[in-house]
């Protein structure tokens, strides 16, 4: 792309788009699924690229194929979330124990249902905020806010 600096990158963030509908706006010629969000101090407007041209701009040809791998493997790990054997504790709630966290969903009312996950090591806890329509909408939530507590707070193992 013409005038745009090819080094001194640096990512913020990667989206998974689930197939690849996007364009590289660094490239323009390969469709990419996992977005990088690149930003450069001397350039005013961030790009969405791939992790071909994601390891050229950033002059790092580990970082982009890691932080794809994660979330590929993050991406595998949430298809199979629901078909994992969740135990029933004596309240009747569902949980996991994965990840040095324990994970319960519960009934809040006989139409909604919430989630709570407790880091095992240090007794943190977050309850969901928000009301889901289904057990299922409350286990997947529930992964959501795993990974990121994982990822961005440190919580587990």
């Amino acid at each position: 792309m013409p005038g745009v600096p090819h080094k001194g990158w640096t990512c913020t963030s990667v989206d998974d788009l689930g197939a690849p509908n996007q364009l590289c706006e660094m490239c323009e010629t390969q469709d990419i699924r996992y977005v990088h969000h690149m930003e450069h101090p001397d350039y005013p407007e961030g790009l969405g690229v791939g992790c071909v041209c994601a390891e050229n701009m950033e002059n790092d040809y580990e970082g982009p194929r890691r932080r794809e791998r994660a979330l590929r493997n993050a991406a595998q790990r949430k298809q199979r979330w629901l078909s994992r054997k969740w135990k029933v504790s004596t309240q009747g709630n569902a949980y996991l124990n994965t990840d040095g966290l324990n994970i319960t969903v519960f009934q809040r009312t006989p139409t909604l249902w919430g989630a709570r996950i407790e880091d095992r090591a240090t007794g943190r806890s977050v309850s969901s905020k928000r009301p889901h329509k289904t057990e299922d909408a409350a286990k997947l939530a529930a992964f959501d806010a795993m990974i990121f507590l994982k990822e961005e707070r440190g919580w587990g193992a």
